[in-house]
């Protein structure tokens, strides 16, 4: 962790890169942005079905919480201020994929994982593992890829 007065130096910079970012997308898709002392939060929701919403938030205890396509992963440390921006460009332009591992027995979901490539080669990822999900051999198992559309075809 760097110290507070720094990181909040480097998150006010993310943060007005990611409102000079927001009128790129402002014909393609519904933006609120909400603002505290401890955080800013990016709420985007497309206007057509297809693309990817998202909201991200970023807060002043050095975490972020994002959810993409529903699924919400929260408390994820910020490792790097300098991935925000490129992360929100490849879900707009539709660089994302939800990967689900369901049981081939029952079809059960066991495990959900978001994947979104970054611009320079970067693959940011969370996963979720679902209650009894590892207790199934992998050769029991399928995996279902949900793609989305860029915001602008």
């Amino acid at each position: 962790m760097i110290s507070d007065d720094v990181f909040r130096s480097h998150l006010q910079a993310t943060i007005a890169a990611l409102r000079y970012w927001v009128p790129t997308i402002a014909d393609a898709a519904h933006i609120e942005q909400t603002e505290d002392h401890n955080f800013w939060k990016l709420a985007v929701t497309p206007y057509v079905r297809g693309p990817c919403p998202f909201e991200l938030m970023l807060r002043a205890d050095q975490q972020f919480d994002i959810a993409i396509a529903g699924e919400t992963y929260e408390d994820q440390p910020i490792i790097s201020l300098a991935v925000f921006v490129p992360l929100v460009q490849a879900i707009a332009s539709g660089r994302i994929v939800q990967r689900r591992t369901e049981s081939l027995a029952t079809g059960a979901q066991l495990a959900l994982e978001t994947r979104v490539d970054i611009d320079d080669g970067q693959l940011w990822t969370a996963r979720r593992v679902l209650p009894g999900g590892a207790a199934i051999a992998s050769s029991h198992v399928e995996i279902r890829d949900r793609h989305f559309l860029p915001y602008r075809r």
